[in-house]
């Protein structure tokens, strides 16, 4: 979700009026975008490449010995310009409860800060990406040399990618020094009177940045001599804190990392950061992010999916309820497809909202159903939520997809339920189709159900790949966006506009999500440095609770996460904590991650983040308020904890296909 300056009106409700500053882009910034345009294409030739390696290994039986490093290259590559691109563009992700509460010189000092703390960010990523750029490109007695990968094929592809780190850290620098001087300056952020923001906000502010400098001195004055329990109440205390000022969230546990690295281990452990970033950035399972993305892209920007909304009314428009039952229905296949959650809501919002509301169905059914529904992409396969828990508890991604299967089918189910039983005990909920809509000649059904055909194949397509072993799950998401290509050409709708603005989105998307991993991974990595693995660790299984009541403890903790945080940050932090504890209790880490997997949908629909409120509302009629949404996605909210309760109590429900197939 990209909380921006953008959709700033819809984060500010708390406040007697809205503020919009939206400060003119300077020199870097807007030379940053015009370049990321050229730099997404990068993403198209790292699907060639995939779609060639494919077509070899399994038609000639001649696999490449280049391919694999070069997509890992050019995609993390994008990752790291894509970062850049977000900051330059204000598409990061931000806590705004405060921060666009904030106005005029409280918003100015809060810009200031943030700029002030994400420049020594910056400072310290250009030191240890130097460090590493130093011992890739020169050897000990300083004679030039290119570090290799050491494969087959043994391209200089580390040492590129370590300078690429060192030369986005320096950009954004650059970035972070504008910035100040923009706040500096002030320029943007004179107010009306009747624009004022509410005391409460102004004290709010001024007791956050209080913390901060107090945390930090508390920090730097005691560093490992506080011990890992202070150590670690304080990291998750500064986590809290920090989001809060408005910082963006790719930043913010970067940052935190990098401090107690300081604090812990001196200043020669700052390059501790860079290698983990590094490390995240070369995993291929990654490289299925960015295919997806593209996928929902192009997806957005084609017709195919209103065709294929309008396809399912013919079969669902007598039903009672019919139209938000066939929003479920598309939103499964849409999930399918894509697998990226916030394109399915905007989707559904742009598409099924208006027509839900023209036929007089009761609002909050249509927003629950809409929001809902959207984010069944947590669960569907190809799942990159399930993708992500993959990478970072080491399970098979195939399994984790064939385990979420039912429990996604049962959640969509009990939603439809649900709606049956609202719309029949009370038919005010959802009035009647017209009867001219339903008696639409055979012919005109006919046509439209045809434009199922399409996107249906496109989904047979990639899961199909998978579990046929034709390709991986990466290979198999480059397959997806082949697919998704081809349908639209059939379409008549490929032309260079489609194919550049959905490079251009998948390149902010990634920039976004991905960065929230690498600041995720680092702090993780630091953490475990620090003794904290072993600390939670031992604290839980020592504590002597029962299997399932340790495992409660957790689903609680990663609710409580989803309240404040996004699920890519949520995962890094918590899932190489939590799934030793898991298979060290003798547990299922596949069972756990369709927990995880539920839990993180949740956090999708729960304020204060609710990522789903916010895409909604981004696409939403201008009366409908965030209050509204979140009370809206209520009935739904208590519909996913019942299915978390019965994978929770009954985990065969999640592993009964991958026992069978296993």
């Amino acid at each position: 979700m990209a909380i921006t300056n953008n959709n700033i009106e819809a984060l500010t409700e708390t406040v007697t009026q809205p503020v919009k500053i939206q400060p003119s882009l300077n020199f870097i910034d807007r030379n940053i975008i015009k370049f990321g345009s050229v730099v997404s294409y990068l993403f198209a030739v790292a699907t060639i490449i995939s779609i060639y390696e494919i077509v070899v290994r399994h038609f000639f039986n001649a696999p490449t010995i280049w391919a694999h490093e070069s997509v890992i290259a050019l995609v993390a590559i994008c990752y790291l310009y894509g970062g850049m691109q977000c900051f330059a563009a204000d598409k990061h992700i931000r806590i705004g409860l405060i921060y666009f509460g904030a106005t005029g010189s409280t918003k100015r000092l809060l810009d200031i800060v943030n700029s002030l703390l994400t420049i020594f960010f910056a400072l310290a990523m250009v030191y240890a990406a130097f460090t590493m750029v130093e011992k890739s490109w020169f050897t000990p007695q300083g004679d030039f040399r290119l570090e290799s990968s050491g494969s087959a094929w043994n391209p200089a592809t580390p040492a590129l990618i370590k300078m690429a780190l060192l030369i986005t850290s320096g950009i954004l620098l650059l970035q972070s020094v504008g910035k100040l001087i923009s706040a500096y300056q002030g320029a943007g952020y004179e107010i009306t009177a009747s624009q004022k923001g509410s005391k409460l906000t102004i004290i709010a502010v001024f007791v956050i940045l209080a913390l901060l400098v107090l945390g930090g001195l508390y920090l730097f004055s005691n560093g490992r001599s506080m011990g890992i329990q202070t150590g670690s109440m304080l990291l998750v205390a500064s986590i809290m804190v920090m989001i809060l000022t408005g910082i963006p969230l790719a930043f913010v546990t970067g940052l935190i990392a990098i401090l107690f690295t300081i604090a812990w281990f001196g200043l020669p452990g700052v390059p501790l950061v860079s290698s983990r970033i590094y490390s995240f950035i070369n995993e291929f399972v990654l490289v299925a992010v960015p295919m997806f993305v593209l996928m929902a892209s192009l997806l957005d920007r084609s017709g195919m999916a209103k065709d294929l909304y309008d396809a399912m009314r013919i079969i669902s428009g007598r039903l009672k309820g019919g139209v938000a039952i066939q929003t479920l229905i598309v939103a499964i296949f849409l999930a399918a497809i894509s697998g990226i959650i916030g394109g399915e809501i905007v989707l559904l919002g742009l598409i099924a909202l208006p027509q839900m509301l023209r036929l007089g169905y009761n609002r909050a059914l249509a927003i629950g159903t809409v929001c809902a529904g959207g984010s069944l992409g947590t669960m569907i396969p190809p799942s990159i939520v399930l993708i992500i828990y993959g990478l970072t508890a080491s399970v098979s991604i195939g399994d984790l997809f064939l385990a979420t299967i039912v429990p996604g089918v049962m959640l969509a189910t009990l939603y439809i339920v649900y709606i049956l039983i609202r719309c029949t005990l009370d038919s005010s909920m959802a009035p009647d189709i017209p009867q001219e809509e339903l008696d639409r000649p055979l012919k005109e059904k006919i046509l439209k159900l045809r434009s199922v055909f399409l996107p249906v194949g496109v989904a047979f397509m990639v899961l199909g790949s998978i579990y046929g072993g034709i390709a991986s799950v990466t290979e198999a998401a480059a397959m997806g966006v082949v697919g998704v290509f081809f349908a639209a050409m059939i379409r008549g709708e490929v032309n260079f506009k489609l194919v550049h603005e959905s490079l251009k989105q998948t390149m902010e998307t990634c920039g976004m999500i991905i960065w929230i991993g690498l600041g995720a991974s680092a702090l993780v990595g630091v953490y475990n440095l620090m003794g904290g693995n072993r600390f939670i660790e031992s604290a839980i299984l020592d504590s002597g609770a029962t299997p399932m009541v340790i495992v409660l403890i957790m689903m609680g903790i990663l609710l409580l996460l989803g309240l404040f945080m996004d699920w890519i940050g949520i995962a890094l932090l918590t899932m190489p904590i939590f799934v030793p504890i898991i298979i060290k209790l003798g547990m299922d880490p596949v069972w756990f991650g369709i927990l995880f997997a539920m839990n993180m949908q949740v956090s999708y629909l729960t304020p204060p983040f609710g990522p789903a409120a916010f895409y909604l509302k981004s696409v939403a009629p201008p009366d409908m308020s965030l209050s509204e949404i979140f009370r809206a996605m209520f009935p739904f909210i208590l519909l996913q904890l019942v299915a978390l309760a019965i994978v929770f109590f009954n985990p065969e429900v999640a592993m009964w296909l991958p026992n069978m197939f296993g």
